[in-house]
């Protein structure tokens, strides 16, 4: 993260703030984060004002402790030349009408680094959840939960999908842990909460943390700590009522699995076409770290898990 949107204030120059006080709200890439100050006393300055773009690294807020007037500064969002996001019209010399400015979001640069330094490519293929979304089915186990499972276990099999690329010394470095991020839509857009350690998860636990964090992402109250260091994502595209899409991978995630609408459809059973519910899954992934034939070995996790209903997770998982 290089930068960040100032949105609110919630304290004025002369108020008197108490130690961990949410003091600030910005928007990162992609994630709205309250900032508590590390500090108690008086606030002497707001360096910017909201609606401001800021860069990592300069003073945000700075607070006179105990009135001794020594300027804690709270830093870590900031910059000397603070860059205001407003929508500017401009006059068009050719018939008088005005162009419109809008500031790109904060993820901009991440998108360009992104698709920039990552030969990403993306394969997808169909899957029947017909039974899975039957009224009741054994286990009462959501689209989410499911596909949270089959990655768990694809990436148990595929460990290289859970990995990062060292450029400067020509490696892929493959996590001790997998730390799932997951797209949850919620009134201020999409949020992608990430559950730690998610490979240690039961499957009943798993799910539990899955509506845990959508509901908190929902409430606007995400921990920091469940915003950041994912290392594999789930993307549900089904809820834009799209059937997938080409994804830009989180940097430096190398593999993101996507889940389209379910939509009804004719399909072949035992030899006769019937209406059954489908469902597109997707793979986006850097090619860097494997060839397409493991790409769809582990992509072959997600369809077969929503067709069976069900996730083997591999001896030992």
């Amino acid at each position: 993260m290089t930068d960040a949107e100032l949105l609110e204030w919630k304290v004025a120059v002369g108020d008197t703030v108490a130690h961990d006080q949410e003091v600030a709200e910005v928007e990162t890439a992609k994630s709205v984060v309250a900032l508590p100050s590390p500090f108690a006393g008086t606030v002497t300055a707001l360096h910017g004002p909201a609606g401001a773009l800021v860069r990592v690294g300069a003073p945000l807020l700075t607070v006179a402790q105990n009135g001794s007037g020594s300027g804690a500064v709270l830093t870590g969002y900031g910059t000397g030349a603070v860059e205001h996001r407003r929508t500017v019209a401009h006059t068009s010399p050719a018939d008088g009408a005005p162009d419109i400015r809008v500031p790109l979001e904060a993820a901009a640069g991440k998108y360009l680094r992104s698709r920039r330094d990552t030969p990403a490519v993306t394969i997808w293929a169909d899957a029947d959840a017909t039974g899975l979304l039957a009224p009741r089915t054994a286990r009462g186990t959501g689209l989410l939960a499911l596909l949270a499972e089959a990655c768990l276990a694809g990436l148990a099999v595929f460990p290289a999908f859970n990995s990062r690329v060292d450029s400067g010394r020509g490696e892929a470095v493959r996590r001790s842990r997998v730390h799932l991020g997951f797209a949850a839509q919620t009134p201020k857009g999409l949020v992608v909460p990430v559950v730690r350690e998610a490979d240690r998860l039961s499957p009943d636990a798993l799910a539990a943390e899955l509506r845990r964090l959508t509901d908190l992402a929902r409430r606007d109250a995400l921990p920091a700590g469940h915003l950041t260091g994912g290392t594999f994502t789930l993307n549900n595209y089904g809820v834009l009522d799209v059937d997938g899409a080409t994804p830009i991978l989180h940097h430096p995630q190398v593999a993101m699995i996507g889940v389209g609408r379910v939509t009804d459809r004719p399909w072949a059973v035992d030899g006769r076409v019937e209406v059954r519910k489908i469902v597109t899954l997707s793979l986006t992934f850097d090619h860097r770290v494997c060839d397409g034939g493991t790409a769809a070995g582990f992509l072959r996790h997600g369809t077969n898990a929503v067709e069976r209903g069900s996730v083997e997770r591999p001896a030992g998982r």
